[in-house]
């Protein structure tokens, strides 16, 4: 079964060359590893990657993954990738932004490091197997590798740094401070091999652990080297505080040139806002925010009520016009791996009611478990289905035929 996915990278490090038209960042965009993908654990092998380089090679730059999963619009371009090689394990690309269709302040924030992720678009098919690399189980190999396009935005990555994002030097150097990133260091990063990172819950506040190996001791185990903690979620205090109770150097996140507090501040609060607002978003539909792939708020150009989505908590795929509900109503089957069985019975049942109404014939799939959850005046009104009462009715004509004849 062919699939579809996201996949964000977190960015590093910040290279940029910039001319007149154009503000160009090096970035790893994908890179062999074991990643979830909403409870399925997917291996992603290097020869995949390889595979998958010449797909990457002029894919266009989005600022934020299109509602309707793949990119349809053309006025969402905002740059191409050039430069895609595969190395190693991954691949390096150069992201090329078009500076006469990206705002301002969309380039500013990638030049100071506020925009740090990378995230591509692509399809997939699973290999159902299951075995482990550098010691993570995986249950799927992923085959096929299609990529769409790739966005460009300030979530945090399933490849986090510092394995995965902007530069592409692919060194990895520990822990240092970053804009909106206050740093905890606990050991030295030279006397390390940086291996990979985590994430740990503290006070129900997320924080990253980078771990490495003792540098020529290929049998030792991985050690903590540093703690990250975002700004949007931690404070300086609590930062600091955390860090000197496991015995860490502190070292806030870096201010911005010219920056100012207060401006920082009113941005914190606005995101901390967004993030209430799909609380509540998720609480109302039953649907869980997709960190790093739902949206805060509704799309540019796309419908702006969260009523006209099929998924409103992450405003993804939008159910008006009438063309965008028959979209979905044909790509759920690749979208509906995405999201658990109960969120598949909310929004399909939302995109059936959206098809409906527009007049749109609906066919009645007895496989799909969230088609059988459907109420039952939604059933009946479905192509090629039978309810209950039609069959008993149906089979009490032809028992009566068999009677009288």
């Amino acid at each position: 079964m062919r699939m579809y996915a996201l996949k964000s990278l977190e960015a590093g490090k910040f290279e940029i060359r910039e001319d007149d038209e154009t503000l160009t960042v090096p970035a790893v965009i994908t890179k062999e590893g074991v990643y979830d993908y909403d409870g399925m654990l997917v291996y992603e092998p290097a020869e995949e990657i390889e595979g998958a380089t010449l797909t990457a090679q002029n894919a266009w730059i989005v600022e934020n993954h299109p509602a309707e999963v793949i990119l349809t619009k053309a006025e969402d371009i905002k740059g191409t990738v050039a430069k895609a090689v595969f190395e190693e394990d991954r691949i390096k690309a150069d992201l090329t932004f078009y500076k006469n269709r990206c705002s301002p302040q969309y380039l500013n924030d990638i030049k100071k490091g506020k925009i740090k992720s990378v995230s591509i678009g692509f399809f997939w098919e699973p290999e159902p197997r299951k075995g482990e690399f550098n010691g993570k189980h995986y249950d799927y190999v992923m085959r096929g590798i299609f990529i769409d396009h790739v966005a460009v935005g300030s979530w945090t990555g399933r490849c986090s740094y510092p394995l995965c994002g902007i530069g592409i030097d692919g060194k990895l150097k520990g822990a240092n401070p970053y804009p909106n990133e206050h740093s905890c260091r606990l050991r030295d990063p030279e006397t390390l091999d940086i291996v990979g990172s985590g994430e740990r819950k503290h006070n129900d506040k997320t924080y990253r652990v980078i771990f490495g190996k003792p540098k020529g001791e290929k049998d030792a185990g991985s050690v903590e080297q540093a703690y990250r903690y975002p700004v949007e979620t931690w404070s300086e205090t609590e930062a600091r505080k955390h860090c000197q109770a496991h015995g860490g150097s502190f070292e806030p996140a870096t201010k911005e040139e010219g920056g100012s507090l207060k401006g920082e501040k009113e941005e914190e609060g606005e995101r901390e806002k967004l993030h209430e607002a799909a609380k509540r978003r998720e609480e109302k539909y039953g649907i869980k925010f997709r960190e790093g792939k739902g949206n805060l708020t509704p799309p540019k150009d796309y419908p702006q009520n969260e009523d006209d989505y099929a998924d409103p908590v992450n405003y993804a795929y939008p159910l008006v016009p009438e063309d965008r509900c028959k979209n979905a109503l044909a790509r759920w089957s690749q979208f509906r791996e995405e999201y658990t069985q109960p969120e598949r019975n909310i929004i399909y049942e939302r995109i059936v009611r959206r098809a409906l109404r527009y007049g749109i014939t609906v066919q009645y799939n007895p496989e799909l478990s969230e088609a059988k959850a459907l109420p039952e005046n939604v059933k009946k009104q479905l192509d090629g289905y039978e309810s209950a009462d039609a069959l008993i009715a149906r089979i009490k004509a032809l028992s009566n035929q068999l009677r009288t004849a």
